[in-house]
């Protein structure tokens, strides 16, 4: 039987470092059945996406450097690959921010942006 979850079968590149994604926020996407890479520090990242790792969509912390946010940016943007930006839950978030958390609503919220059902947004 097909999975009902946009998620499923997906494979979400992760951009931050290794504890920008709580265990509550990896087991969450997990159980909606997504493959998860990385996290990957950013110098990692731009060799992942120059050698042509495959993934569906990406998940970029928002601390990264304004340099390798703008690179990032064009190059996902260019080949049309969802993304968003986000925090890791012990950051302080600005209202409307993504939050990479175990907490249902910051899960559906970040697969809704990135599988939803407006190929127009990206970020």
């Amino acid at each position: 039987m097909k999975s009902l979850s946009p998620v499923a079968g997906k494979t979400i590149l992760i951009i931050g470092e290794a504890g920008f994604v709580s265990d509550g926020a990896r087991k969450a996407l997990i159980a909606r059945q997504a493959v998860l890479a990385g996290p990957v520090v950013i110098s990692s990242a731009m060799e992942c996406l120059s050698e042509g790792l495959l993934f569906d969509a990406v998940i970029i912390d928002v601390t990264i450097s304004d340099e390798a946010m703008l690179w990032i940016n064009d190059w996902l943007e260019t080949r049309r690959i969802p993304f968003i930006f986000a925090y890791d839950e012990r950051s302080e978030t600005p209202p409307g921010g993504f939050v990479v958390s175990g907490r249902p609503s910051d899960v559906d919220a970040m697969i809704a942006a990135l599988f939803g059902g407006d190929p127009s947004y990206y970020h």
